[in-house]
């Protein structure tokens, strides 16, 4: 009969298919760890990691320069934070004054639940680009404070503040 399945001719072997195959599936494991690997050591970081505690400004994708915001956040007692930002433009570092700077509180917690602002900062006398506000969180707990220049050049930046009783630490 030649009409049904054809007999494998002498010598095929399907095993050989299956090592083949796995032996190309090791092969293309390989070349794409080492690429990775070589990518990951010749590529810088776009950013160095953030230590804890240190302020992080964000800054938009493709949008205008940001100023550069560094925020002191203190528990003063009786569940008020003072808030102080030092804001300066950016690669300068100058100090920018006249700014329209507002201030957020949130729980870490809670987000929204307990959230306050905007908080108007004024700005420091004798101390140009230094800007303060105070805020009284509802409870005691973890907040986020986020300070954000409006004007003249927009930025954003957060900062935790652990509120861990009435009175301060």
């Amino acid at each position: 009969m030649t009409g049904g399945r054809g007999s494998r001719p002498a010598g095929t072997d399907r095993s050989q298919f299956w090592r083949g195959a796995v032996l190309g599936l090791c092969i293309g494991v390989t070349l794409a760890l080492v690429l990775g690997m070589v990518a990951f050591v010749a590529t810088r970081p776009t950013a160095p990691l953030a230590a804890a505690g240190t302020p992080t400004p964000t800054q938009q994708a493709g949008g205008p320069v940001q100023a550069s915001i560094d925020i002191t956040a203190e528990h003063l007692g009786n569940l008020k934070v003072a808030i102080e930002a030092q804001v300066s433009a950016p690669g300068s570092y100058d100090p920018i004054t006249k700014g329209q700077v507002v201030a957020y509180t949130d729980m870490v917690a809670m987000p929204m639940m307990h959230r306050q602002g905007p908080i108007v900062m004024a700005e420091v006398a004798g101390r140009p680009g230094v800007y303060q506000g105070q805020a009284n969180v509802d409870m005691v707990g973890e907040y986020n404070v986020t300070v954000e220049v409006k004007q003249p050049m927009a930025a954003k930046a957060d900062r935790r503040i652990d509120v861990q009783s009435v009175s301060p630490q």
